[in-house]
């Protein structure tokens, strides 16, 4: 007999997440994170434009700034996504992702089966993420280390939620230019330093909305300027609407968003 379908779960991290859900299905999108996805009961379909035909697949890479959009037909899915700094070469967008086929994969897809997704904890969630990216990513490409003066200003960003921040600062606190300091950001993590500050921004939204705040405070605590901001930025990296994190229980590590 088949178990009730139950919410889904949303496990974040900073620069990771790890979805598990009945399919959301998404309009044509980007982000800025590298997206493994699994089909936990069934395949699902994916494509990358919309003139496109249909892939089906039961497990797909999106790689970062790659659009792509998916059908899963109310099917359980499961999502990693990984922000990858530009050092990691990635092989591009892949529908019919081999990671897929691991026995290591497979054991930790059965794991989460039968809604017993529902029963992690952060550090399970943690475990999972990490077997994950060792399936999806060579070792070559995981241990890839940034900067010290771009952690630093990683740290800061994370550590100053809904602050205004900006390259100037940023730069004057690893003693560069600003001209300097936003040329290394992007070298070094794949994105530009104001599209990185609007994928924080989301990602405090959703803290902030896991620590039972309403969308219009989640969006003012995140420093969108309202709710239609963040409403936009959310549906245009997610292809959802943010109200559908009101169908998942959200965990996070609150030193590490």
């Amino acid at each position: 007999m088949k178990l009730p379908q139950q919410p889904g779960r949303l496990f974040l991290w900073r620069g990771a997440a790890l979805v598990v859900s009945p399919g959301i299905d998404s309009s044509l999108h980007t982000h800025f994170a590298l997206q493994l996805t699994y089909g936990l009961e069934r395949p699902f379909r994916a494509r990358l434009q919309t003139e496109h035909d249909w892939t089906e697949t039961r497990s797909a890479s999106f790689a970062p700034h790659d659009a792509h959009q998916i059908d899963s037909d109310g099917g359980m899915l499961a999502h990693l996504f990984l922000e990858m700094p530009e050092a990691v070469k990635l092989n591009g967008t892949d529908l019919q992702a081999a990671f897929g086929t691991q026995s290591e994969f497979q054991a930790l897809a059965t794991s989460l089966s039968d809604n017993r997704h529902q029963s992690l904890d952060m550090a399970a969630a943690l475990h999972i993420r990490q077997v994950w990216q060792a399936c999806a990513l060579p070792k070559s490409q995981t241990a890839t280390s940034l900067d010290s003066r771009i952690l630093s200003a990683l740290d800061v960003i994370a550590a100053n939620h809904g602050a205004d921040r900006n390259g100037e600062s940023l730069a004057r606190l690893v003693h560069l230019s600003e001209s300097r300091f936003t040329h290394l950001f992007r070298q070094q993590t794949g994105m530009s330093l104001s599209r990185y500050l609007l994928w924080s921004r989301m990602v405090e939204a959703v803290a902030a909305v896991a620590q039972g705040n309403n969308m219009t405070a989640a969006a003012h605590a995140s420093g969108f300027a309202d709710l239609a901001h963040m409403s936009r930025t959310f549906r245009r990296m997610m292809g959802v609407a943010p109200s559908e994190l009101h169908r998942m229980a959200i965990a996070f590590k609150q030193d590490a968003i």
